[in-house]
């Protein structure tokens, strides 16, 4: 009892007067969880060194289940990448190498739990700051993205979509999913050699942002979940794309409302359509400062050292923060992929042309 004290005791003292040192702890304490607790740690870790979760299946075990399923002998290598809600081996079979993608044993159940505990967190976290906290928004937004997010079998689907959108554009790979060897809880898919982006020192195009504009706003498929960890590049330097479990159908009325925000036409409209709803707020009569604070930051060359919170300083930027009272949690994740996106290539010292990337998107 005594240890735990001084332990709390001393973390309390690191938090206040070494924040980074602190945070970093902390990310890697919930990274070394699995379900939504990793996912919280990504968050935190974005841009720093950190290591993933332990795996929670065997290479004897992923033999075992692999034959119970489909009666055929696999080799499983013993290096083993494991994530927030599964992991994946390298195997070979019938002389050809894939990557086995595997749910962590009983994610399913340990994520109603945790989403409760975040409801409850966010609940009297929310009266602290002197905001509400729509409990049964965020409870149905969380119980399905992380439901559609351990169905492995949607997953696939998902990739498959993306490889169509992409099957003639040589900039980008999307590796083939094995349906025959595909379900809700395992996938199947062909293994590609590349380097991660989070090891990759500096980026050489911007056609991961490509990936994320052409997708969304030309096919209205979202891949929510663009981190680091997510993408990478090959020897031909195409941009290969993994993690399909977040993407998401995002419907033609949102993308219009997203185009006429970053137009800047029919604002308070396009408000409306994107799923912000400004009716009984604040910000109703003031949609136009709401749009220029959100929106003309992306209409802009991003430079490494800009951050986009320079712009929120204001009095007016403090009302932005609460916007996530007003929003459909999908726009949150929506620009959290983007956003993602920017501060990957801003931690590289990478200035972004993204008013080049979106113009042709907004013809």
């Amino acid at each position: 009892m005594f240890k735990a004290f001084l332990k709390i005791s001393y973390l309390r003292l690191k938090y206040r007067y070494m924040p980074n040192e602190a945070q970093q702890f902390w990310a890697q304490e919930l990274l070394n969880s699995q379900g939504l607790s990793a996912k919280l740690g990504q968050l935190l870790a974005q841009g720093k060194e950190s290591t993933l979760p332990k795996s929670s299946v065997s290479v004897d075990e992923a033999k075992k289940n692999f034959f119970k399923q489909y009666n055929k002998e696999i080799q499983v290598s013993d290096e083993v990448l494991a994530a927030s809600m599964g992991q994946v081996f390298h195997v070979q079979l019938n002389n050809k190498d894939y990557a086995l993608k595997i749910l962590h044993p009983g994610i399913r159940k340990k994520l109603e739990k945790e989403i409760e505990n975040i409801l409850l967190l966010g609940k009297y976290f929310s009266k602290a700051k002197g905001f509400s906290f729509d409990q049964q928004v965020f409870s149905q937004f969380l119980t399905e993205v992380f439901k559609e997010e351990t169905d492995l079998l949607r997953e696939a689907e998902f990739q498959q979509i993306f490889s169509a959108i992409f099957k003639t554009d040589s900039r980008f790979k999307i590796p083939m999913v094995i349906r025959e060897f595909t379900n809700t809880s395992a996938l199947c898919q062909e293994w590609i050699d590349c380097t991660l982006a989070k090891d990759i020192s500096q980026f050489q195009n911007f056609n991961i942002f490509t990936f994320f504009f052409e997708s969304l706003l030309n096919h209205g498929t979202l891949h929510g979940d663009l981190n680091d960890r997510n993408w990478g590049m090959n020897q031909e330097g195409q941009v290969v794309v993994f993690d399909y479990g977040c993407s998401q159908n995002i419907t033609p009325r949102r993308i219009s409302g997203f185009k006429k925000l970053l137009k800047n036409e029919d604002v308070t409209q396009g408000f409306l359509e994107l799923g912000i709803r400004l009716e009984r707020t604040w910000f109703k009569g003031r949609e136009q400062e709401l749009r220029d604070a959100l929106f003309n930051p992306l209409l802009r060359n991003i430079e490494p050292d800009w951050s986009y919170s320079k712009d929120l300083e204001s009095e007016f930027g403090q009302k932005i923060k609460m916007l996530r009272e007003v929003t459909d949690p999908w726009v949150l994740l929506m620009m959290r992929s983007l956003f993602s996106l920017i501060r990957l290539y801003q931690h590289r010292k990478k200035t972004i042309p993204l008013k080049e990337l979106i113009t042709p998107y907004l013809t």
